[in-house]
Formats: C-alpha cells, sequence, structure tokens
C-alpha cells in the first residue's frame, strides 16, 4: 500500500512540474514601452523627459490647450509660416517604436498631423480632403482608410511598428496597416539623423492648420 501511495505521489508531482513547464513555454512576453520623448506643448515645447531638445516653434502660439500652427509652409515667401518639429530622436528604435500626437483641426482638407522625416519623409499622419484618416509612408505613398476624423475635437493619431508590420490607429481604433518589405523605403536608410517630427510634410510643403498636444514617442523591447 505505501508503494503504490508512492507512487501516485511521484506521478502527481510529474504532472504538476510538466504543467508549469508547459505553462512557461507558452506564455506570451508582453512588450513593455520605454518612453524616450514627451512633449505635452501645453506651456512650452520642452521635452519633459530631458531626453531631446525642445521642440522648433515658429507662429506657433500656445492655444486651445495646444499649440496652434496655421498651415503655412516654411519655404514660402510668407513671413508668417508655422514650423512645429522635434530635433531628431536619436534613440529611436527603428525597428520597433510607437508615436502618438492629439491633434484639433477645425475644417476638412487634406494635410498632415505628423511626419517624421524631412529628406525621407518615412512615415506620417495624414487627414484626407474627403474626412478620413490615411498612412502616408515611402515619401509620397498613401493607404487610404474608412476611419474618419471629427471636426472641433482632439483626437489620437497614432503609428506603430514592429519591424515589420506598421499599424494606424486613430483614438486606438485601428485603420490602416503596412507590411514593409521589397519596394518600400527600409526605415534603416534613413537613420537617427532624420527622425525630427513635425507638421509638415516637405516633400509637397503641405502643413497642418490646426491644434496638436502631447506627442509621445516609445520604444518597445
Amino acid at each position: 500500500m505505501k508503494t503504490l501511495k508512492t507512487l501516485f505521489l511521484g506521478i502527481a508531482l510529474t504532472v504538476l512540474f510538466a504543467n508549469c513547464s508547459d505553462s512557461d513555454d507558452v506564455t506570451p512576453q508582453k512588450k513593455e514601452g520605454v518612453l524616450i520623448a514627451h512633449y505635452p506643448l501645453a506651456t512650452n515645447g520642452v521635452d519633459v523627459t530631458g531626453l531631446n531638445g525642445p521642440m522648433n516653434l515658429a507662429n506657433a502660439p500656445f492655444k486651445n490647450d495646444g499649440v496652434y500652427c496655421n498651415g503655412i509652409y516654411s519655404y514660402s515667401p510668407d513671413p508668417e509660416f508655422c514650423i512645429a518639429e522635434t530635433p531628431p530622436i536619436t534613440s529611436l528604435d527603428l525597428a520597433s517604436f510607437s508615436i502618438s500626437l492629439e491633434f484639433l483641426v477645425t475644417k476638412t482638407v487634406t494635410q498632415p498631423v505628423w511626419v517624421i522625416g524631412t529628406s525621407c519623409r518615412w512615415l506620417g499622419f495624414y487627414l484626407d480632403g474627403g474626412g478620413t484618416v490615411s498612412l502616408l509612408y515611402n515619401n509620397a505613398s498613401k493607404i487610404a482608410s474608412q476611419k474618419r476624423y471629427a471636426l472641433n475635437k482632439w483626437q489620437k493619431a497614432q503609428i506603430t511598428f514592429d519591424g515589420t508590420t506598421v499599424e494606424m490607429s486613430i483614438d486606438d481604433d485601428l485603420a490602416a496597416s503596412l507590411k514593409f518589405g521589397a519596394g518600400y523605403v527600409p526605415l534603416e536608410n534613413c537613420g537617427a539623423s532624420d527622425t525630427g517630427i513635425g507638421v509638415t510634410n516637405y516633400s509637397n510643403g503641405e502643413v497642418l492648420d490646426g491644434y496638436i498636444r502631447n506627442l509621445e514617442v516609445y520604444n518597445f523591447k
């Protein structure tokens, strides 16, 4: 009887440890975001993480709980041109990151909310004249979506990249996705020297006419 009890105990322990081992093998590892830039844009252009220099703001007053940009291109002859742009975010991990910016617009026109890169312009969140949002990539290419943006309301414009797939969302609602591969510009071709984030698309001179706040950039490990 004692031998039989010992046998049952041994079997139970074997099953227990086997289950624990299997559970450890299949449990997914949750990615933890590392905040590498945060510009609240409430009263100044300072990055509160202290990791990056202040945002370059020209003709961009603090209004309506954020920064206002008037839609005038910096290379135009109009001296009232707007600039709202970070310095290069040199700690950006090109293999896995997230960029989000809150915006408010008062009219339905085609314009960028934000674009990363002044030379490459390799990703950007766009508003279309028909009232929907689209994903800008590879300087001038776009993926349209059916997701609509609102007027006179603060909304979050976010793009994430996991090294393979770009996902764009508005207010955390997925709007478009794109797998990078043949025919697309690899992000490493732009590099850390072209990682400034701003409201201007330097490929066509389009600039946001609206308000921005709470720019946040995360790396994911």
